[in-house]
C-alpha cells in the first residue's frame, strides 16, 4: 500500500473514475480516536480508497490517503448498498469559469451544466451513492482495520508534527 498526500489519491480517484465512470459509492465519518473525517471511496471493479483529513485551520485541510484494498468482499458491497445520498468530486478551472461568468453565464448555471456532464468550468468526474450512517462507517473501519493501521500511523505523525495533539499552556 502506498501511501500518498490526500489530493494524489483524489487524482487516483478520478483517473479510476475516467475507465469505470459508473458504479462508485461512499462512506463518510469521523475516526474519534485520531480525530479526523475519513473517506473511503470505492468501486467494484476498482478497490476500496481511504482518505483520512484534519483542518489545520480556517484555510487548509490537509490529509493522506491510499488504496487500502484491490477488492471488495460480498459483505462489504451488501452492506453499503444501503446509501443515504449522492457525492461526486468536483474539479474546477477558475480561468474558464472567470471568462464564463465575464460572458453572462450565471454560477449556478454553471453548476447545473457540470451536473449535466457539460464542462464550463466546472466538471464532476467521480460520482456515485454514498452514505454518511456511523453504522455503515464503522462496519466499514471494523472490516478493514488491519489494512488501514500504517495509514492510521502516518496520520497521527503528521498530526503529531503539526502540534495538533499538544495542549495550550
Amino acid at each position: 500500500m502506498k501511501i500518498k498526500p490526500r489530493n494524489q489519491v483524489l487524482d487516483d480517484i478520478i483517473r479510476d473514475a475516467k475507465k469505470h465512470p459508473k458504479g462508485w459509492k461512499a462512506t463518510f465519518g469521523k475516526d474519534n480516536d485520531l480525530f479526523s473525517n475519513d473517506y473511503y471511496v470505492f468501486h467494484p471493479d476498482i478497490g476500496i480508497y481511504l482518505i483520512k483529513e484534519h483542518q489545520k485551520n480556517p484555510f487548509e485541510k490537509k490529509g493522506i490517503g491510499a488504496k487500502i484494498a484491490r477488492n471488495i468482499d460480498d459483505d462489504i458491497g451488501g452492506t453499503l448498498n444501503k446509501n443515504t445520498g449522492d457525492f461526486g468530486i468536483i474539479q474546477g478551472n477558475i480561468r474558464k469559469i472567470i471568462r464564463n461568468l465575464e460572458k453572462g453565464i450565471t454560477a449556478q448555471k454553471i453548476f447545473n451544466e457540470a451536473l449535466k456532464g457539460r464542462d464550463l468550468g466546472l466538471s464532476i468526474p467521480v460520482r456515485g451513492l454514498a452514505s454518511s450512517s456511523e453504522a455503515s462507517f464503522k462496519y466499514l473501519q471494523n472490516s478493514l482495520s488491519t489494512k488501514q493501521k500504517s495509514l492510521n500511523s502516518k496520520f497521527e505523525k503528521m498530526m503529531i508534527d503539526d502540534g495538533i495533539y499538544n495542549s495550550y499552556d
